[in-house]
């Protein structure tokens, strides 16, 4: 995942870019872990002074790590998206900070940057995450909004992958928008003892396979259809156990999930870990990853599990193909638990192919989604709209 060491010297600058970086939350999710991955790879570089606005004030893990990587952090809550107040603070905060680059993450702080941005003069990106706009279910005055700011003419729209690159096209207009793949740092990677101890906490014996599913308990995770599928892998190899990482967003849900789980008869089997920090350590510890999402966009819980050397049994959704073509993971329909339950039993059943694919999606993920890499791309396009002619500038 390192790129060439010579490549962060390669450009010098009188004053270092004030880049700003904005986000609904940094309670969890891959569109947060990714704004921790870049202010991960930002250390020891003198040439971006990074600043992240979000619109939420919880102690969330995310947030200490920002903090702990001593990275400005300013905390814009607000009653509602179209809270006046909040607006101006961030307009001040724009200003005192001297932003000169502005790169927003999610639905509100996408709508809400680029008005800022664009009362400001400031450059502003968005990253599409998703194959489906994340303000299908809410009033439609943010839904209006949010088409609005996409479409401004300011608006630099950058797409995580192919598949969202397309499915966003009836929100955008006939603007299009740059593909830049997401990535992982090379610290996902747990160290070796993490096996061990995660399987001694889990009461998990060597002998036991264990499914790790990595995602929020909200309804595009299909949990439910994961549940039925493991019911059946469960009735032919006692011998494995489902982990499932993530926050109850609905609690509702979970409770329903729990009861889903004694009724299938697997309640013993199914491990709900709620939200975690040590997800690469839970990773290591698992033996197979398995996603039965309806849709995605390119998941970076994906990207870790690959890193991770664990072979993925997912849904044949957003980016997923992609990522994964010839690595021996298998995909299979949404909404199918009869066809994930098969997948999960011929990777359970046979550790060659799983010895084999874990081997090829983590030589994939290192040569093709390593973070350094990743960083230079946004970078690059962060200066092609630099109003400052001395930013990376090429040394002769």
């Amino acid at each position: 995942m390192n790129a060439d060491p010579d490549r962060r010297s390669r450009y010098r600058t009188a004053e270092p870019l004030r880049l700003g970086y904005m986000i609904d939350t940094l309670v969890t999710g891959g569109a947060e872990r990714l704004v921790v991955t870049f202010a991960e790879a930002l250390r020891g570089r003198s040439d971006v002074a990074l600043t992240v606005f979000v619109l939420h004030d919880g102690d969330t893990p995310f947030r200490r790590q920002l903090e702990a990587l001593e990275i400005d952090i300013i905390r814009l809550p607000g009653k509602n998206l179209v809270d006046r107040r909040r607006f101006l603070r961030l307009l001040t905060a724009l200003r005192g900070r001297r932003i000169e680059y502005l790169h927003a993450h999610l639905a509100s702080s996408t709508t809400l940057g680029a008005f800022a941005a664009g009362l400001l003069g400031i450059p502003f990106a968005t990253t599409l995450h998703n194959v489906r706009p994340s303000v299908r279910r809410v009033r439609r005055v943010r839904k209006l909004l949010h088409r609005v700011a996409l479409r401004l003419p300011g608006t630099e729209k950058i797409a995580v992958g192919q598949a969202v690159a397309e499915a966003s096209r009836s929100e955008l207009g006939r603007s299009d928008c740059r593909v830049v793949p997401n990535a992982v740092p090379a610290s996902v990677v747990a160290d070796t003892a993490a096996r061990g101890r995660v399987r001694h906490e889990l009461g998990l014996g060597e002998d036991v396979t264990a499914l790790v599913c990595v995602g929020a308990i909200i309804g595009q995770k299909a949990h439910e259809v994961l549940l039925d599928a493991f019911g059946a892998v469960q009735a032919r190899r006692p011998d494995t156990v489902l982990v499932l990482v993530g926050d109850a967003r609905e609690p509702d849900r979970q409770r329903n999930l729990m009861a889903q789980a004694e009724r299938l008869g697997i309640r013993e089997n199914v491990r709900f870990l709620g939200l975690r920090r040590d997800i690469p350590d839970i990773l290591a510890a698992s033996d197979i990853f398995v996603s039965a999402s309806d849709w995605e966009g390119a998941p970076v819980s994906l990207l870790e599990a690959m890193a991770n050397g664990l072979p993925p049994v997912v849904t044949d959704v957003g980016e997923n193909r992609r990522v994964l073509q010839d690595t021996g993971a298998r995909l299979v329909p949404p909404r199918d638990p009869f066809a994930l339950a098969e997948a999960l039993m011929e990777m359970v059943a046979d550790k060659g192919l799983q010895m084999r694919t874990a081997d090829e999606v983590r030589s994939r993920v290192l040569r093709d989604y390593g973070a350094d890499a990743w960083v230079e791309r946004l970078l690059d396009l962060y200066a092609e709209r630099s109003a400052r002619r001395d930013w990376r500038r090429h040394t002769q």
